[in-house]
């Protein structure tokens, strides 16, 4: 979930670094305390180094509402071999058995979760070292009636040694219903191997940024093969001329009508149908492509594992832009290197990032998206910039918006990001943030509660919950709030203990505020352009509230989903409340390629580039037929790079993602099967919303926010 902004400003909020863990199983609510799962749970020591095998744990996990009991099993493990392990919950107990012997029971009763099942995952924030390599090898689960679900799992099966390293288990989920008082018997069957030295089996990557141990039909072997790659796409590009349908924002010549042109974005409705508007006044559905053009970010970690590259480019020369230091803000951290940068060098030569940029740029065109996303730009390509609150000091995780001081230093930050961009036609719209940095959580505002009495934020939420919540009554407030004297100057200087009921109020008190604040000073800078909020992602969150309350300071909502569907039925409904137009700044399928190319496998994995664009065109055709969305935008142009694009530093295989999310590979090469399907959605999607808008109803007047 998207995402590099998001991963560097969550990582003082993950679990200590060392965590490793193994999901065998699971169907759970943990906040709800509903459903159980069997899992390998392991730290790392406290004076560092990679988790060890004697300190690894089974344990299987079940709740019946009020609470969650355990019983687990610390080695001693062998390695190299088959283990078998069972669980068997009922309303009454949780019981675990390992290789036919009694481990222990839970305890009290079980009460099922909904949602499906899950196997095989390890989570992106327990997926640190350890001396072992866990894999799993079946999942079988059986009820009163009989087996109810049963899964072989490959886990790097038939592939190298060196290959499955790069391989992590691949999360699976799978339908399950259970019913309350019923018995369940969860068996899994799994192996402990050693990990092996990591410089006895190197180099593992090759000098174009893929995997030594793979081989697949087309991977480049040389630079001959780089430079017959751009001979190849010329030819098939002679069939991808860039539709003459479409004005040069992507909006739509052929819909039948059009609106008078503003020079810039907005978005209309018309037969109940929610559009975009492009500056010429076209209609338009918007199809994009996040993180152009993508020549030097994403970069991977070297320092301290050079071992594990069979090359790495020069520092002086073209391919020195190749080379930083200082990602993710880490002073003095390692340098980093962009493997597509080299690359490029030797396809197009001394003058390769600005041949890059054109090929970005011909490329979005010929395949029929509208234009760019976040995360980068092209010229004469549209994009979604997304502002940041650079040096503007933070309460706790946002600025103190109720400070003056502080109110005007946030001002100039975004005026002077967007002061260079206001009369700018390319900027479909602004946003701030990204995902969950924005969200206001119900931690950080106890936090606040707990600042000085002095602290403007905290000051008038307290007196807006006893103005709001009691009616001004500041006595009932104190007595609410276990605050001894009764007086509102008291309550403000005391130490008050807001019932849960109150801080939930409080809560979205302090994130309408600060919505409304950077929504209106927006606006005020740049009345121009839309506001598309801050790519708040449906589940996570503090609660649907989130979307409640944010959603009256956007001119249309940004929004991420990684999901294979493009929508369910709880956020169709928020849609439908807030009634705004809604826009999805990132979804992605990447392939895993079955394993044999050395990318992670994300959550929203398909197995070739031929199924990610199927997935591609199912999601647009249904965003398509939603009179809510006006546009969808793909993450990502180019693949992240095989060790990780951090950030980490260190002997590690891989640090950070490492997913086949492009459009393009490292060698700059377009995926045919891909971008094939993608341009056949994308010229498609805007006649069929239109078709979905003459289906509504006859005729109206078009309206506008």
């Amino acid at each position: 979930m998207a995402r590099w902004l998001t991963s560097l400003l969550l990582l003082a909020a993950l679990p200590a670094l060392g965590d490793h863990r193994l999901y065998l199983a699971g169907q759970y609510d943990f906040g709800a305390k509903r459903g159980f799962y069997l899992d390998f749970e392991n730290s790392a020591p406290r004076e560092g180094g990679a988790c060890r095998l004697a300190t690894l744990r089974l344990i299987l996990g079940a709740a019946d509402g009020k609470d969650w009991r355990f019983v687990s099993r610390q080695g001693p493990w062998g390695l190299d071999r088959v283990y078998r392990a069972k669980a068997v919950i009922s309303a009454t107990n949780g019981r675990l058995w390992l290789d036919g012997a009694l481990v222990g029971h839970t305890g009290g009763g079980f009460v099922p979760a909904p949602g499906p099942l899950t196997f095989n995952e390890v989570p992106g924030w327990a997926a640190d070292a350890a001396e072992y390599v866990l894999r799993q090898l079946s999942v079988k689960v059986s009820g009163p009636s009989g087996v109810v679900l049963e899964r072989t799992i490959g886990s790097g099966k038939g592939l190298p040694p060196a290959l499955a390293l790069f391989a992590p288990l691949q999360g699976m989920s799978a339908p399950l219903r259970l019913e309350a008082g019923q018995e369940v018997t969860i068996e899994v069957t799994f192996t402990i191997g050693a990990y092996p030295s990591l410089r006895s089996l190197s180099p593992m990557v090759d000098r174009y940024g893929q995997s030594v141990h793979a081989s697949w039909p087309d991977k480049v072997k040389s630079d001959a093969d780089l430079k017959r790659s751009t001979r190849e796409e010329a030819a098939r590009a002679k069939r991808w001329t860039p539709s003459s349908a479409f004005d040069r924002y992507g909006g739509w010549k052929q819909a039948g009508w059009k609106e008078r042109p503003t020079g810039f974005f907005r978005v209309a409705r018309r037969n109940g149908v929610w559009w975009l508007v492009s500056p010429e006044g076209n209609p338009c559905f918007y199809t994009g492509v996040n993180s152009l053009p993508g020549t030097v970010w994403e970069r991977t970690p070297v320092t301290g594992r050079e071992f594990l590259y069979e090359w790495l480019p020069p520092r002086t020369g073209p391919m020195a832009a190749a080379w930083h230091k200082g990602d993710w803000g880490v002073r003095n951290g390692p340098e980093t290197v962009a493997i597509q940068a080299a690359n490029m060098v030797r396809k197009y030569g001394d003058r390769w990032e600005q041949a890059a940029i054109n090929a970005a740029a011909r490329r979005v065109r010929q395949w029929g998206f509208c234009g760019g996303g976040k995360w980068g730009s092209v010229p004469g390509l549209v994009y979604v910039p997304v502002l940041g609150r650079w040096d503007v000091p933070y309460l706790v995780r946002h600025p103190d918006i109720y400070d003056p001081s502080v109110r005007a230093l946030f001002r100039e930050a975004l005026r002077k990001q967007i002061e260079p961009e206001r009369r700018n036609p390319f900027v479909l719209g602004w946003s701030l943030g990204n995902e969950y940095d924005e969200i206001v959580t119900k931690a950080e505002v106890q936090e606040i509660l707990g600042k000085p009495a002095s602290t403007p934020a905290r000051r008038e939420l307290i007196r807006w919950a006893i103005k709001t919540l009691y009616g001004g009554n500041a006595a009932m407030a104190a007595r609410a709030w276990n605050v001894a004297d009764t007086t509102e100057a008291s309550v403000l200087a005391g130490q008050p203990a807001l019932p849960e009921r109150d801080l939930k109020r409080v809560r979205l008190e302090y994130a309408r505020a600060y919505y409304e604040f950077v929504y209106r000073t927006v606006k005020e800078l740049d009345p121009n352009h839309l506001y598309l909020g801050f790519w708040i992602v449906p589940g996570w969150w503090e609660n649907a509230d989130d979307w409640r309350v944010s959603a009256p300071y956007c001119d249309v909502i940004g929004y991420d989903r990684y999901s294979h569907e493009f929508m369910d039925a709880t956020m169709a409904a928020l849609v439908k409340q807030s009634g705004k137009p809604i826009l999805c700044g990132e979804f992605s399928f990447p392939p895993t390629y079955r394993g044999e190319r050395g990318f992670g496998v994300y959550g929203t994995n398909v197995p070739d580039e031929a199924a990610a664009g199927d997935a591609y065109a199912k999601w647009v055709t249904s965003a398509a037929r939603n009179p809510h969305c006006v546009g969808v935008i793909w993450f990502q142009y180019r693949d992240q790079p095989l060790t990780g694009r951090g950030p980490g530093q260190g002997a590690e295989l891989v640090y950070g993602e490492h997913y086949a999310f492009g459009v393009v590979d490292l060698c700059d090469r377009p995926k045919y099967p891909l971008v094939e399907r993608m341009r056949k959605a994308n010229l498609a999607a805007p006649a069929m919303r239109a078709r979905i808008g003459i289906a509504r109803r006859p005729a109206e007047p078009p309206t506008r926010p």
